[in-house]
């Protein structure tokens, strides 16, 4: 019988429809995950993580692992091109415990992962692909999931080998960026393409790609008949857009189309900064985590100068188009801590509040 994703990862069977957090380097850490997972991600997935970093015991890739307690479901990311050492790690994965599940990345197309033979470069070996996930799936009991693309280029298509030969060697879902390699993250994804791997999938297919609104993620769901759908950049420092899309993907009268030019929702300043604040909380939590659990270089910085750096990411993300964002980020060298970043953060939203007074 063919298990669900509500079964596969013991998820609330209320909670419809599906939206997942994808996994980004850089991005979806402990703290990132949890401000998602508190605004309608249901699911969520940690940063790429290294098969061989974990095998040697590398505080620098362990702690890309650490979640929160209070976190939704958390799927492990594994990167890696031998199935012997991605079976290791993964089985050492499900030893920590604390995951929903282990996913195999073999779509990114950072030249870093790929001049190894991980990421998008299994693309080119759907036979490497099968033997990875079948040692990986003797190796764990966890629910295990592959996410990839279509193919290297739209002359390329490798998906329905990368199918069977995920299927043939036990994965329990697939989650398939419409794109291929060599669009990167630019172009529309191709719903034909993603449909038919649907309708040959006999494991459930999770739709990646180019989900900037509910009228693209309504889109998604209705012509490729997916299970669920999957938001990557777009989720950047507007946890939001979870609550957005599921509300907007339930309406009786849902928008007939994507309008590119309205951009981000102008939203309650008391919100952005409520919001901005907990996630730069959740960050020095995480921080100050990871520094009792792992060795730290006698040389390394502060807390509060590491932060001031790390938050950097999300920080722009959280001010961009508001007053006074621009004015912020040329004053970067002065924003050394917490409190440094806040005076910063208020006197932006400040400039903004003045502005949407008078032009409302």
């Amino acid at each position: 019988m063919k298990t669900d994703l509500y079964n596969l990862f013991k998820l609330p069977e209320i909670e419809k429809p599906l939206v997942f957090l994808a996994p980004m380097a850089g991005f979806t850490d402990a703290a990132m995950r949890r401000i998602t997972g508190q605004h309608g991600a249901q699911l969520t997935f940690t940063e790429m993580t290294s098969d061989m970093g974990l095998l040697h015991d590398s505080a620098k890739t362990w702690h890309l692992l650490e979640c929160f307690e209070d976190e939704v479901p958390v799927v492990a990311h594994l990167y890696g091109s031998n199935p012997e050492t991605l079976a290791e790690a993964a089985r050492r994965v499900e030893e920590r415990g604390g995951f929903a599940g282990i996913d195999l990345n073999a779509g990114c197309p950072v030249k870093k992962i790929t001049k190894s033979g991980a990421g998008s470069a299994l693309i080119r070996s759907p036979k490497l692909i099968g033997e990875i996930i079948a040692a990986m799936r003797k190796a764990v009991k966890l629910p295990l999931t592959i996410k990839t693309r279509l193919g290297g280029h739209p002359g390329d298509v490798t998906i329905f080998d990368i199918l069977k030969a995920a299927e043939d060697g036990g994965a329990d879902a697939i989650t398939v960026h419409a794109r291929f390699v060599s669009q990167g993250h630019a172009g529309e994804p191709d719903l034909r393409l993603l449909a038919k791997v649907k309708e040959q999938a006999s494991i459930p297919v999770i739709g990646n790609g180019g989900i900037r609104s509910a009228w693209d993620a309504r889109r998604m769901f209705t012509e490729s008949g997916v299970d669920a759908i999957m938001v990557a950049r777009c989720a950047i420092a507007n946890p939001w857009i979870f609550e957005e899309l599921r509300s907007g993907l339930v309406a009786v009268d849902p928008p007939e189309i994507y309008d590119p030019t309205r951009g981000r929702p102008r939203r309650d300043l008391d919100e952005i900064r409520t919001v901005l604040i907990a996630h730069l909380h959740a960050e020095r939590e995480l921080l100050e985590r990871n520094r009792s659990l792992y060795e730290c270089p006698d040389d390394a910085l502060t807390i509060e100068r590491t932060l001031s750096t790390s938050f950097r990411c999300h920080l722009f993300r959280y001010l961009h188009g508001l007053k006074g964002s621009s004015y912020l980020r040329s004053h970067l060298h002065s924003l050394d801590s917490m409190d440094a970043i806040m005076v910063a953060v208020d006197s932006c939203l400040e400039r903004e509040r003045i502005f949407r007074e008078k032009r409302p």
